[in-house]
């Protein structure tokens, strides 16, 4: 394929030009050997996989570096997961695909919700007393669109395994063998709720993000009564929300518990982690239930007791939600390997944030996540010897988010972390990818073509800034009760005197009249004005602390993306500087008095930042040549990978 025609099919995107290259069905099918093996790393940052490499911790990507860096991968605007794996998928911007962030709101209501999937009760049912019988069946709706790259490899008859593919919840249906990955949730409808048991009184607060922090007592015989609470009961009035109840027996000297759960004993010791537990929930009494997975952490018997109880997980062997495709994909799997993590973020970080687990335990549940993928890896490998098999890994990305501290030496938490014993934890993670990358390398022949990419890479979280606050400070927000400042999806406001307003990790809105439920600014050019305003002030913000620009530019999505753009789109997209990101509180839509400070959560590495300061990783065994060149950036390489089973070109000739 030479660079005029990738050029053009570039910019056409997969549909329809890769088809015509690889043939209608029933033309030019694919008849093998051609092989691809595609492993998408989260959050692999190429300066940090030179690093490891000069180190000797990445031998095998060493090797199929050949001497070359790895190529800066253009990644996508906002760098955020969700919209860059849908780049990846289609071929396109956000215009096309509709994912602009991990969150969206409804104009119309101002009501949030993800921005990847939802999933909808049945729409209809008939009532007998207290009891709801559904007529029509409830779903999972993926909101990504677009047509994915590896359509026409399925229609060519190629082979197409896809396990743990992001923003693909539920999967979509076709030939292809998909296991759900980012954006697939628990069994709550979250992405990923813990509960955590205790006696500790200094442990109850109502600062829950994440999960549920649940306070139990003592019956004065080293006995708790506890309760889990389950996915809402939609077979009842007004969907309560089910449970189940069980005990925990508590012996101090023995540091261990014993935990009676309906189907069966468990012991622990302090510090020890569970197998997967079935947990199932009862919907209609001896009838139906929903059926869960969760792992049990006993984080402290002395002085208090601590118990972890990790989100609940879709179980794989009989998924309440689709999962796979086919559908009986992950029973097989789960069958072979044994249960596994479902949720699209295994690695629970908010755990580590809201104190709950610290950072030895937190680091203990990573290890597991990685080593249930590396089995799904090694399985997958043998499983899928031809065609296009790829497989998404989340380790580097949420861990090195919880661990870049360790490496960053101007972090407020770095002097606060233990580096003797996690100064390392980031070189370990980039050596289990290169172990990973080994493994591919074993097994691949003369006919197999091995990409190693990355969404994007890793910028430094020092400061945390307020976007709403800065916007109510320079007059573009009016907070109606300060008693409100720190409440959720603006509740502050005064929406007569507001002109815009963040919401998610990068977004910025204008409060458009006949858009927004009680709008203020006019389409067009008092939009446009109001538009340049906000970024000339925004672009000028420096941070008192260090006389630093918070901001490196903001980008104006009707310049940025390639066709119009639907309502739930922002009107701008804030490109942060490095060591700088939007807070929590702004990604919810809530007004702290402080405009900027110290990010003291050990979630010290973002991505959310400018799209030139964290390119993605590209590493292939196959030269690139003149296609590194002419900077490719993630939306490039789907159609580049699928290009390979031309048969008149061979793998990207």
């Amino acid at each position: 394929m030479r660079r005029r025609e990738f050029l053009k099919l570039s910019a056409l995107g997969s549909a329809g030009l890769l088809m015509s290259r690889l043939g209608c069905a029933g033309a030019g099918r694919y008849s093998g050997p051609t092989r691809v093996i595609a492993m998408g790393v989260d959050g692999m940052d190429p300066g940090l996989v030179e690093r490891y490499v000069a180190a000797g911790l990445m031998p095998n990507t060493a090797r199929l570096l050949e001497g070359r860096p790895p190529v800066r991968l253009g990644t996508s605007n906002p760098p955020q997961s969700p919209v860059a794996w849908s780049d990846f998928i289609t071929g396109a911007d956000a215009s096309v695909h509709g994912i602009f962030d991990f969150i969206h709101r409804d104009p119309a209501t101002m009501r949030p919700f993800l921005s990847t999937s939802r999933v909808d009760a049945p729409s209809r049912s008939i009532g007998i007393g207290d009891h709801r019988f559904p007529l029509s069946g409830g779903r999972a709706v993926l909101l990504r669109r677009g047509e994915p790259f590896w359509k026409p490899l399925e229609e060519a008859g190629v082979p197409v395994a896809l396990i743990k593919l992001p923003v693909d919840f539920p999967p979509l249906k076709g030939d292809a063998a998909i296991l759900s990955g980012l954006g697939t949730p628990d069994m709550r409808g979250s992405q990923g709720s813990f509960t955590y048991f205790t006696d500790d009184p200094l442990m109850i607060s109502d600062d829950t993000s994440g999960g549920l922090v649940t306070a139990v007592r003592d019956n004065g015989n080293g006995c708790y009564d506890c309760r889990i609470t389950g996915p809402p009961n939609t077979m009842l009035a007004d969907s309560p929300l089910t449970q189940i109840e069980f005990r925990v027996w508590r012996d101090r000297d023995a540091a261990a518990v014993r935990i009676d759960l309906p189907s069966g004993k468990l012991v622990l010791a302090e510090g020890e982690w569970s197998s997967w537990q079935p947990l199932s929930f009862p919907l209609l009494a001896g009838v139906s239930s929903a059926r869960a997975i969760a792992r049990f952490h006993l984080a402290s018997v002395n002085p208090h007791l601590g118990l972890y109880v990790s989100p609940l997980n879709i179980d794989p062997l009989d998924p309440a939600l689709p999962i796979s495709q086919p559908d009986g994909y992950s029973a097989r799997l789960a069958r072979e390997l044994g249960r596994f993590y479902t949720q699209g973020f295994p690695e629970d970080t908010k755990a580590l944030s809201r104190g709950v687990l610290d950072d030895e335990g937190y680091l203990e549940q990573a290890r597991i996540v990685l080593r249930e993928r590396m089995k799904l890896w090694e399985r997958s490998l043998r499983a899928h010897s031809t065609g296009f098999l790829f497989f998404y890994f989340s380790s580097l990305d949420l861990n090195v988010h919880m661990f870049y501290r360790t490496i960053d030496e101007r972090s407020p938490l770095h002097g606060r972390t233990d580096l003797a014993l996690f100064g390392g934890v980031i070189g370990e993670l980039y050596s289990e990818v290169d172990r990973a990358i080994g493994m591919a390398m074993e097994c691949a022949d003369e006919h197999t073509a091995i990409a190693v990419f990355s969404d994007h890479g890793f910028a430094p979280f020092r400061r945390s800034f307020n976007l709403n606050s800065w916007l109510a400070a320079e007059g573009y927000a009016r907070i109606g009760s300060p008693f409100s400042r720190d409440r959720d999806m603006f509740e502050a406001l005064d929406w007569s005197g507001t002109a815009a307003y963040g919401l998610g990790l990068n977004a910025l809105y204008l409060n458009i009249r006949g858009r927004e439920k009680d709008g203020t600014i006019e389409a067009g050019p008092e939009a446009e004005r109001v538009l340049r305003d906000i970024a000339q002030r925004l672009e000028g913000a420096v941070d008192p602390q260090s006389g630093l620009r918070i901001v490196d530019r903001l980008y104006l999505a009707s310049e940025i993306y390639g066709g119009p753009l639907p309502d739930h789109a922002p009107d701008a997209i804030v490109g942060y500087a490095s060591g700088f990101r939007s807070s929590w509180e702004t990604a919810l839509g809530s007004f702290p008095d402080a405009v900027i400070e110290d990010n003291l959560d050990p979630w010290s590495g973002t991505h959310c930042v400018s799209p030139s300061n964290v390119p993605g990783t590209l590493i292939s065994s196959v030269p690139l040549g003149e296609h590194a060149g002419r900077g490719l950036s993630l939306r490039d390489v789907g159609v580049l990978l699928a290009s390979g089973f031309d048969p008149g070109a061979g793998i990207w000739a």
